[in-house]
């Protein structure tokens, strides 16, 4: 089982004193009532998670303690925000993706419609021009001279 330590009754002032000071130091960016880490830019290489004091901590040395523990909670705070707001940034993402993908199925079954209206009109307009030809032709043949004006 895990202990749960007792904080101290400053933990919130020296928290928020620490979120000020790595704001101040550009490592943390406030954003209204929530920090995010602040994304360095190197070329696209993901930006380092804040890693945790190597050194092992005294238990006889309880404001180190104290402090550790308050840089801790402020990063793991800001990391939770900013994953939070990544993961509602690609919701968003998603639904207008989703969004596009329905619009663009809506316009290519118009299309598909439209192209049907037009090759079955091609055909109609095929058959009548057959269907003059042919009639020229019997006529023709039965040595009538029927004439045939096509209004265009």
């Amino acid at each position: 089982m895990q202990q749960r330590q007792e904080l101290p009754q400053n933990f919130r002032r020296q928290l928020s004193s620490r979120l000020r000071r790595l704001v101040a130091q550009e490592k943390l960016e406030k954003v209204q009532n929530c920090y995010k880490i602040k994304k360095v830019s190197s070329f696209g290489t993901k930006t380092p998670t804040p890693k945790k004091e190597v050194r092992p901590k005294s238990v006889h040395d309880t404001g180190d303690t104290v402090e550790g523990a308050a840089n801790d909670a402020a990063y793991s705070v800001a990391e939770a925000e900013n994953k939070s707001f990544v993961a509602t940034e690609a919701v968003k993402e998603s639904e207008r993706v989703s969004k596009m993908a329905e619009d663009a199925d809506s316009l290519l079954q118009l299309a598909n419609e439209i192209l049907e209206k037009c090759n079955s009109s091609l055909l109609l307009l095929s058959l009548l021009f057959h269907y003059l030809l042919i009639h020229a032709l019997i006529l023709d043949l039965a040595g009538l001279r029927g004439e045939i004006v096509i209004m265009g």
